[in-house]
């Protein structure tokens, strides 16, 4: 199963730009599931370079977490997210804001329950993923 992650709202907290409570677990779990394969779907990232949103990260996440994060692939895409991830495997995408026309993309292929939204909810999300397995 492959992974995608948004940065804001996601890894970090949009008010204070600190890492999100429970990340260090939510990266290990979403790496274990998705056997390493983890890719970006950040607006910070979307032309398929990593080197600035690391750069950025480096100074809001810990040392261990920042880590993990290096072995986060890159995709590529244009106006949309959806036009980074690969829809024809199995999924998720954990993003916390996503456009209408990104989220009808998926319902059109039946995965709009790839898609999980994230609201300062890492702890659960931990906890859900778990289960799943």
């Amino acid at each position: 199963m492959k992974i995608y992650l948004d940065i804001d709202g996601v890894l970090l907290d949009t008010k204070e730009y600190k890492q999100m409570p429970y990340l260090k677990e939510f990266l290990t779990t979403v790496f274990n599931i998705s056997n390493g394969q983890v890719y970006w779907l950040s607006t910070h990232t979307k032309h398929g370079e990593s080197d600035v949103a690391l750069y950025h990260l480096q100074e809001a996440l810990d040392k261990e977490v920042f880590e993990m994060i290096k072995n986060i692939k890159n995709t590529k895409w244009y106006s949309l997210k959806t036009e980074g991830i690969d829809l024809e495997s199995e999924f998720l995408w954990f993003d916390d804001v996503i456009f209408q026309a990104e989220y009808k993309n998926l319902e059109k292929l039946g995965k709009e329950h790839c898609l999980i939204k994230v609201k300062n909810n890492l702890e659960e999300l931990v906890e859900l993923l778990k289960e799943d397995q």
